[in-house]
């Protein structure tokens, strides 16, 4: 099919596209809901203010030193770097650098305009497989199309967190192990350096390293000693990077990586170990909705064709598509309900979502090739309003920090409390409970665990959102089945109650 502009530019179109949908994503704020976030600031906004200083000793101990995902500093430097040199340039009066990330009522979106990046690469990276595993253009650009109307590689891109970088890396890892056909330890060692960095940068993406490894050490294998020679180039390559990190660590910071690592996998029990065979279905069905329809009925078509064809060759990358697909789906499964070892989070689940898009493309495009450019811009116009239908959403959010500050512009001091009942704990609420306060502000942080709510206080209410608890992406980062069943029956607010005057007597 004659495209009109090369496939790059169209391309590079469909990336442009996705980064300015992310900019309205960023527009409304919501960085720190999620308490991990804070690592970003702990880290990453440390070590740029001491490499801006000059201290490039401290700098390289804050970067190598141990800590939960490790190489996420080092990822998030670059923003940070990029945020530090732009607040030099224009401070806002009143606050330092560090005084400004501990206010938490700064604008803190130049550091998301950079952590939107790594998801709008990824849409790159998936034409890249698509070509590596032989694919044609056509094909490569409607996979990447299909992952760039993904909700789930949208709606982590504002938020100061992991995950989008050490997929992006993962991806390209994938990407060197499905060429060679052959025994090769030029290959091997870095698939084995980039395998390692996707799960330096964030450990929960232990299922996607371990399928690369199967996948290119057992599947891509043509024997014993060619699996042999591949596990050997993927180890070496691991521990060029990992060694030194850990001699670092132990000798010079008195830091053990190994005992560190293994307390905190034993920390990932957020949610339920028995969802884990279900888990996945049930994330991508409320998170993509009829996007997720739209990859079903492909990957159904292609496995069908697959058992029908299973030797033929022009179903090759069909059948390297499956393998990961299955396996990876195998290893959450094993990993949860299994073995109990960790649970099963939206932001592991979605490491699905690749295989899917690349089999639904092999799938559809053919059939839209057939029968032409009107077919495919039915189908580009009908994705993109499935996709808009979840995008909308997630960009319209409103979050916990902006209601309150908010709230303290209008009204002055308030009171922050919460109608969960112990033991929900609080985080990322940055105000304290006050009795003598006239305003209350209820329920504007992040709480953890998720319980039966008290009746609302009386009082005239000023303000009412819906809290951020109530998007369906957020339901399955750590929440129950009960927990979920709780925010849905009836809709979880934010709440700005006046007391009156008495309140203040």
């Amino acid at each position: 099919m004659n495209l009109n502009l090369r496939a790059t530019h169209v391309l590079s179109i469909l990336m442009l596209v996705a980064y300015l949908l992310r900019l309205l994503l960023i527009v409304n704020g919501g960085q720190f809901y999620f308490p991990d976030e804070s690592r970003y600031q702990r880290r990453s906004v440390s070590a740029a203010d001491t490499l801006f200083q000059a201290d490039f000793r401290s700098a390289i101990d804050k970067v190598l030193a141990y800590n939960k995902h490790h190489g996420f500093t080092a990822v998030g430097l670059v923003p940070a770097i990029v945020h530090r040199v732009i607040f030099f340039l224009s401070p806002p009066p009143g606050f330092s650098w560090t005084t400004y990330w501990l206010s938490r009522d700064n604008d803190y979106r130049v550091s998301a305009l950079i952590f939107a990046i790594p998801s709008v690469l990824s849409i790159g990276m998936i034409y890249l497989l698509a070509r590596r595993a032989g694919t044609g253009e056509t094909e490569a650009l409607v996979a990447a199309f299909l992952l760039a109307a993904s909700n789930t590689f949208f709606i982590f891109s504002k938020h100061f967190l992991p995950y989008d970088s050490s997929l992006l890396i993962g991806l390209a890892a994938l990407w060197l192990a499905i060429p060679s056909q052959q025994a090769s330890i030029k290959n091997a060692i870095p698939t084995g350096i980039a395998t390692f960095l996707c799960i330096w940068v964030y450990f929960g993406h232990i299922t996607f390293v371990l399928m690369i490894a199967l996948v290119y050490c057992g599947f891509l294998a043509s024997n014993w000693r060619d699996s042999a020679i591949r596990a050997s180039g993927m180890a070496f390559g691991a521990l060029l990077i990992a060694t030194p990190l850990f001699l670092y660590n132990n000798y010079v910071l008195g830091i053990n990586v190994v005992s560190e690592a293994v307390k905190f996998s034993e920390t990932v029990s957020q949610g339920e170990y028995f969802e884990g065979s279900i888990f996945p279905i049930l994330y991508l069905g409320n998170v993509e909705a009829g996007v997720a329809l739209v990859w079903m009925i492909g990957v159904i078509i292609a496995a069908g064709m697959l058992a029908r064809q299973p030797q033929s060759p022009d179903l090759q990358h069909v059948r390297l598509w499956l393998a990961c697909l299955i396996i990876l789906y195998l290893l959450m499964v094993l990993f949860s309900a299994g073995l109990q070892m960790f649970v099963v989070y939206g932001r592991i689940a979605r490491t699905l979502v690749p295989f899917l898009v690349m089999l639904s493309a092999f799938v559809f495009t053919p059939w839209l090739m057939s029968r032409g450019k009107k077919a495919f811009a039915v189908f580009v116009g009908v994705i993109s309003i499935l996709a808009l239908a979840n995008f909308v959403p997630a960009i319209r959010q409103e979050y916990f920090i902006e209601i309150a500050r908010r709230a303290r512009l209008d009204y002055g001091e308030v009171s922050y409390e919460t109608m969960l009942r112990h033991p929900a704990l609080p985080f990322g609420v940055y105000g304290e409970e006050n009795p003598l306060v006239r305003y209350k502000l209820l329920n504007a942080g992040y709480y953890y665990p998720i319980t039966e709510p008290t009746d609302l206080l009386q009082g005239k209410v000023l303000m009412q959102v819906a809290h951020p608890f109530n998007h369906r992406p957020w339901q399955y980062e750590g929440m129950t089945r009960e927990m979920r069943d709780i925010v849905n029956r009836d809709e979880f607010y934010i709440w700005l109650i006046d007391k009156g005057s008495s309140a203040e007597a």
